[in-house]
């Protein structure tokens, strides 16, 4: 694939302040992305989850007379160097797993989006055939792993488990880190947020080590504050003006479950589709998708 570094590194500095991206780290990214090849090479592997992760990225959408991925196709031929994600590419069989070897041979950014099944030897979740013989999440996860320059898990299945892994669980659905033991930056959410994913590989690729938070792995200039805390309606809670069904207008959803004061995440201060929404501000209550409990009951109170 062709890869723009110029583009790249445009698309962080227009984005900087949803980013989190400082003006010492963008001269930081600039003289990384200055060498050549520097744009990162991404292995993108997807187990046992809904893809909605990628249906968020796929929605991406940037200014095309300014800057950022006009649409997905830009995005991963233009931005990075997706060298196997099989829910976008066109390669498929043979080709396609080719590509995934080739990248192996050099340094890549390993993305993981879905939970890792354990059960029947693995055999609930097969990724593609080689040389005849199916070969299972598991063992990708296992091999990538090892040598992967970091370890990013998009979404709360590959972070925590998530609804794949809730319940009784027959497939046996783990996390990344506690299937391989190895430590994973973690970027929950169902699905998570394309810039959080962005920001990441942009401070993997300067070779930043992320402050990550001590029980959960999740970067904390993305995950410091509770929804709640930029919730626009929090203003309701304090006065106690609750919503009595969903829906209403001008009430606080605290009563009808909202998970907003409990769950870690920047959706309220950020947005979603651009800015322009996300759950609250769609009049429903946040269920706390980027939370390790997700989507049980239980909830540590912070």
């Amino acid at each position: 694939m062709n890869i723009s570094r110029r583009q790249f590194l445009k698309y962080c500095i227009g984005s900087a302040a949803s980013l989190g991206l400082g003006q010492s780290f963008l001269s930081k990214l600039t003289r990384a992305l200055a060498a050549p090849g520097a744009v990162p090479t991404v292995i993108w592997i997807d187990g046992a989850s809904c893809s909605g992760c990628s249906v968020a990225l796929a929605n991406l959408i940037g200014d095309c007379s300014d800057y950022g991925p006009t649409n997905l196709e830009d995005l991963l031929i233009n931005y990075i160097n997706a060298a196997f994600a099989k829910t976008f590419m066109s390669a498929a069989g043979d080709l396609a797993v080719s590509s995934l070897r080739e990248a192996q041979k050099n340094d890549y950014i390993l993305v993981v989006e879905g939970g890792v099944p354990t059960a029947f030897n693995g055999m609930a979740c097969t990724l593609f055939s080689e040389n005849g013989v199916d070969v299972t999440m598991m063992d990708v996860v296992s091999e990538l792993a090892q040598n992967a320059t970091a370890v990013v898990c998009v979404g709360t299945c590959s972070s925590y488990g998530g609804i794949p892994a809730s319940g009784s669980n027959p497939a046996g659905v783990q996390s990344v880190s506690e299937f391989t033991g190895i430590p994973t930056i973690n970027l929950p959410g169902c699905p998570a947020h394309p810039d959080w994913v962005a920001a990441t590989i942009a401070r993997v690729l300067c070779g930043e080590s992320l402050e990550l938070d001590d029980n959960d792995n999740r970067p904390v200039d993305l995950y410091h504050r509770t929804v709640h805390y930029y919730c626009p309606r929090r203003p309701l809670y304090e006065k106690g003006a609750f919503a009595t069904e969903i829906g209403q207008e001008g009430r606080c959803f605290y009563l009808l479950g909202c998970r907003g004061p409990y769950t870690i995440a920047d959706c309220s201060a950020r947005g979603w589709n651009g800015g322009f929404n996300y759950c609250i501000q769609a009049n429903v209550p946040c269920v706390g998708c980027a939370e390790k409990s997700f989507p049980g009951d239980e909830l540590i109170k912070r």
